[in-house]
């Protein structure tokens, strides 16, 4: 299980599957400048981080090795990421807001302590080895998962909201719970003449009932030893059979409903409550809406972002890479233009996740 808790962070951070040797890989790259495959803003991504991602992501599997295509593919996708979590970082950096090591460390321990008793028998870098995971570039990786998260939050307080649409949407949220209103009930299935006798019944009825506490282990015994089957049933009235809802919600609590009839058989309804969920004030309505308004908007925004930090960077690509974007795509790349690279990238990874 803590093994299971690991690899899903990794491959949130680092996305892929398949497991490939790298041996046969080299040949597709050309050593340039200490095996630097890309820049951004000048700042340097190594051939060597994106096999020790690679290797990351792909260790705990023990699948057949696949084409040689495929490892492009995911190597492309892989630097594609480490582009964008230097851009965060960079971006970071520009707005004063850089992640802290202390905001990192806080991180990692918050990860260490869901492994208990684990950690108290071995160090977690050890831990880590024993996998294949590099414990410094697992490091990195979670600060660029702190890196994201901090300019997530950042882009949600550049969201600005009108009156009018978080009124709007407000109302929506309060639609919404009204519709969420929670029904207890009994059906009792039984010779018409009992039900009849049981309708008549004040054993239960809301007088009763006021003068001591509702118990429904009582109701049960009560009417099963008077020859009914019974059966209890909760509902969120949006999920209630029709059936029933029609008949319960013109009922009172704590009352019988007339006699009802479902080919054969014959059966009465009681209800126990009917409970609307407690209604948000107004102000709590709007801060809720205010809320999720920011959450769907986020993504939006987050692209856009994205969108204009690859515009205005300075990126650049080793041409033995550019050969292998356009392998990856079947087609020429213009290998002679960076921009023009780097927009080809995005569009054959979104054309990969397809």
């Amino acid at each position: 299980m803590k093994k299971n808790i690991l690899f899903v962070l990794i491959i949130i951070l680092v996305l892929g599957v398949f497991a490939f040797n790298y041996q046969r890989l080299v040949s597709f790259f050309e050593h340039h400048d200490e095996s630097i495959l890309a820049r951004v803003n000048g700042e340097p991504i190594s051939l060597e981080e994106v096999e020790k991602l690679y290797d990351m992501r792909n260790v705990h599997l023990n699948s057949p090795a696949p084409d040689v295509e495929r490892v492009q593919k995911e190597y492309a996708e892989i630097l594609y990421n480490r582009i964008i979590q230097v851009l965060i970082s960079q971006e970071l950096k520009k707005r004063n807001a850089a992640v802290s090591q202390e905001e990192v460390t806080a991180y990692e321990n918050k990860i260490k302590k869901s492994y208990g008793e684990l950690l108290e028998q071995q160090r977690f870098e050890d831990y880590l080895a024993e996998y294949g995971i590099d414990y410094q570039e697992w490091l990195k990786q979670l600060k660029a998962q702190v890196e994201n998260d901090a300019l997530h939050t950042l882009l949600q307080k550049e969201i600005s909201l009108t009156t009018e649409e978080t009124i709007q949407y407000a109302e929506k949220i309060k639609e919404q719970q009204n519709m969420l209103t929670k029904i207890k009930f009994y059906k009792l299935i039984g010779s018409q003449e009992l039900l009849n006798k049981i309708q008549q019944d004040t054993t239960f009825s809301k007088d009763a009932v006021s003068e001591k506490s509702f118990s429904g282990k009582d109701f049960i015994h009560y009417y099963e030893e008077k020859g009914a089957v019974v059966y209890k049933a909760l509902f969120d009235s949006d999920s209630l059979p029709d059936e029933y809802k029609s008949v319960l919600l013109s009922m009172g609590e704590h009352t019988f409903s007339a006699v009802q009839h479902d080919g054969e058989t014959n059966y009465i309804l009681y209800l126990e409550q009917l409970e609307n969920p407690k209604q948000d004030d107004a102000v709590d309505l709007y801060l809720l809406a205010e809320e999720r308004l920011v959450q769907e908007k986020l993504p939006e925004v987050y692209a856009d972002w994205l969108a204009k930090a690859i515009k205005n960077s300075d990126i650049s690509v080793v041409n033995s890479f550019k050969d292998v974007l356009s392998m990856i795509d079947f087609n020429k790349a213009n290998t002679g233009n960076d921009d023009a690279n780097i927009s080809k990238l995005h569009d054959v990874l979104r054309e990969i996740k397809k």
